[in-house]
């Protein structure tokens, strides 16, 4: 049996607060009572007990892990020291060689030693959470560092890792063209070869002031894209810039509906037709394995054919690239009725070339309600 590659993915839930807009599983910490052993005992026994459950569905052995990604909550709150036993214990266990190996981190949380002690565990790629770079948006946006901390974070990691992606959050109260414009230069002064924009979105009853719920955003696109294109960069998935060749391995394999697994609390997996998620909730993904010696299983779901082609659609779309007529028809056992697709080309809100499918710039900012549309003209072939 052929090796099948997958992505593997670690959650740190641990951060220094909560902020705001985060929709993530995150439990706010103060550095000193975070406890590393007890969470690497807890992942020691999800990742012992994983492999005899994964042989349900496939030969552990023929799952070949290349990327590894470490996402929260702030995962570079945890020591160089932890990671190295991850790595480890991963290597004991599983066909674990990742080519990239991402770790998020907050620039408040990191010191030139720390950034080296990370390259030296193993990681290739880091993930800077920057969001702003003004000293006006990191307060709006309640962020725990300010624009000078966020500098020399910058000016270190980019002296160190030769893969850097840099995540922000636009779309902020009084955020205007110019100022965004500014923020892009500055970044790219430090070298990065991924660059990643999230528009400023609250969940319901969750009241935050830096929102503005009725600011135009076609706008504030077209700046990102048109500036980082004349320095070289593609904008490869709807929020995702890079510069050819460090694209994001990893989170491609969510986006092209390929095998992944996912560990510790509020994490997702799906493995050939199954996928399941862990509770977000630490005590309970703990005294699972620890207690009651079983997964911690929340949610587990078995997805039908129908449910890919959905998926497919949804995540397909992201990417520029968009989607493969023929991989929809051929793997999923689905196709699309013609009038539609005429219709909403018509609108310029897609192209179809050949056997692809892609949204226009007006598309991906409706992403979802075309996707939704797309998803009532599936046709069972």
């Amino acid at each position: 049996m052929s090796l099948v590659e997958a992505a593997l993915y670690l959650h740190v839930p641990f951060c220094l607060k909560k902020c705001p807009y985060c929709d993530f599983y995150s439990i706010p910490h103060v550095p000193s009572t975070l406890d590393e052993k007890a969470y690497l005992k807890a992942l020691k026994a999800e990742v012992s007990q994983l492999k005899p459950f994964l042989f349900s569905l496939l030969d552990p052995d023929h799952l070949r892990f290349t990327t590894f990604y470490v996402g929260g909550g702030t995962p570079s709150l945890l020591s160089p020291g932890f990671y190295q036993s991850v790595f480890e214990l991963l290597a004991s266990v599983f066909n674990f060689s990742p080519e990239e190996l991402t770790l998020e981190a907050n620039p408040d949380t990191l010191t030139p030693d720390k950034l080296k002690g990370f390259l030296q565990a193993g990681f290739n790629r880091l993930s800077l959470g920057v969001q702003s770079l003004t000293a006006k948006g990191l307060k709006t946006l309640q962020r725990t560092h300010d624009l000078k901390t966020t500098l020399k974070a910058l000016e270190t990691a980019s002296s160190l890792f030769k893969n850097l992606s840099l995540d922000f959050i636009f779309g902020w109260r009084h955020q205007g063209e110019k100022t965004l414009k500014k923020e892009i230069e500055t970044a790219l002064s430090f070298s990065p070869t991924h660059l990643s924009f999230y528009e400023l979105t609250i969940e319901k009853n969750r009241p935050f002031s830096g929102f503005s719920p009725k600011k135009p955003v076609e706008k504030l696109y077209l700046v990102i894209e048109e500036t980082l294109k004349t320095r070289g960069f593609l904008r490869y998935e709807i929020s995702n810039y890079a510069k050819p060749g460090f694209e994001c391995q990893h989170n491609l394999f969510y986006w092209e509906v390929k095998p992944y697994l996912g560990l510790g609390p509020s994490a997702v997996s799906r493995v050939s037709n199954l996928r399941w998620q862990n509770p977000a909730d630490l005590k309970a993904y703990a005294e699972n394995l620890l207690i009651k010696g079983k997964l911690p299983l929340k949610i587990i779901e078995r997805l039908d054919n129908l449910e890919f082609a959905k998926e497919y659609l949804f995540m397909g779309l992201r990417l520029q690239k968009g989607i493969d007529l023929k991989r929809l028809k051929n793997e999923f056992g689905y196709t699309l009725k013609e009038d539609l697709l005429k219709n909403l080309s018509k609108k310029g809100l897609i192209e179809k070339r050949d056997h692809s499918l892609t949204l226009t710039f007006k598309g991906k900012l409706l992403h979802n309600q075309v996707v939704k549309l797309l998803w009532k003209a599936l046709l069972k072939t």
